[in-house]
């Protein structure tokens, strides 16, 4: 059985340890805050003090960071993987960066003479919770299968994608449509709210036709709530994760010399709602903040 270690504990983090725990895993943390770690050592995760103690003592490392400079903090500061011997390691690096980000982070780990696989996932803490996540697999494809008996539990489908980079650029493309759809569905329900439908009726209509998403089904009585409070809604994915996902996206399309169209709207939308203190607010919400902007609410 391999030791696995996971540095970095936010609301991912913390619940793919719960689930590994569960399957009788031997887990190690470390998260630099750390107050989110005393529930995970109380259910029997050790806590370490330091990225190079969790990597001393794990064979397999999860990295699942919130953004860029947390990932550099990880890889390139004093105390970080390049300064670290990873001899017999593997990182497996689920946070979702840019492409050629995720390229220079292999290069660190290799330098280092460890391993390296990134693993962006599909679904957020409920799924992450039931081992029911979608693994997105790039790096050399002998240590892919190294993983695969830890990717069985953590996952209900994972891809062998190829190279690094490619499962990021599938991760982002997952997430392009799911993004743009909170918008458009703000947008449909300002229509009929304006005209004088009832707004849960609408909602309710909406999600009994081809206008809902898989998702959205899972949504619709926090949308409903939010009408009368945005706060005390629990997130799975906020407003201000979905801008930094939507400007990644963004990068990769100006690579093509193209303009897109759907994107570059909808993230008009999400970086208003961030400064205008949603930022906090479930990515679902967005539909809420659209729906009452368009309406004058605001």
């Amino acid at each position: 059985m391999f030791k696995i270690g996971i540095c970095g504990i936010g609301k991912m983090g913390s619940e793919i340890t719960k689930r590994l725990l569960e399957c009788n895993q031997t887990i190690s943390v470390w998260n630099r805050t750390k107050g989110k770690t005393k529930e995970l050592e109380k259910i029997g995760a050790k806590v370490t003090d330091e990225v190079k103690e969790l990597i001393n003592i794990s064979d397999i490392i999860i990295i699942i960071m919130g953004n860029d400079i947390a990932l550099d903090y990880i890889y390139n500061s004093p105390e970080g993987l390049k300064n670290i011997n990873l001899n017999n390691k593997i990182i497996v690096e689920m946070s979702t960066t840019s492409i050629s980000k995720i390229k220079s982070l292999e290069k660190i780990v290799i330098a280092s003479n460890g391993e390296f696989v990134e693993c962006p996932v599909g679904g957020s803490t409920q799924p992450a919770r039931e081992g029911k996540l979608l693994g997105l697999i790039g790096g050399k494809y002998e240590v892919f299968k190294k993983l695969e008996g830890l990717l069985k539990l953590i996952c209900r489908r994972y891809e062998y994608l190829g190279v690094v980079g490619k499962g990021s650029a599938m991760k982002l493309a997952i997430n392009l449509p799911l993004m743009v759809y909170w918008q458009s569905l703000g947008e449909a329900l300002a229509i009929t709210t304006n005209n004088g439908i009832d707004f849960d009726k609408a909602l309710d209509i909406m999600m009994d036709s081809s206008g809902a998403a898989k998702i959205a089904h899972l949504k619709t009585k926090s949308i409903s709530d939010a009408m009368e409070n945005i706060h005390n809604i629990k997130s799975s994915f906020n407003v201000s994760s979905s801008l930094k996902d939507m400007e990644l996206m963004i990068e990769e399309i100006k690579k093509l010399n193209k303009e897109f169209h759907v994107i570059n709207g909808a993230t008009k939308y999400v970086a208003e709602a961030a400064k205008e203190g949603w930022s906090d607010c479930d990515a679902s919400l967005l539909s809420v903040y659209i729906n009452k902007k368009l309406n004058n609410y605001l």
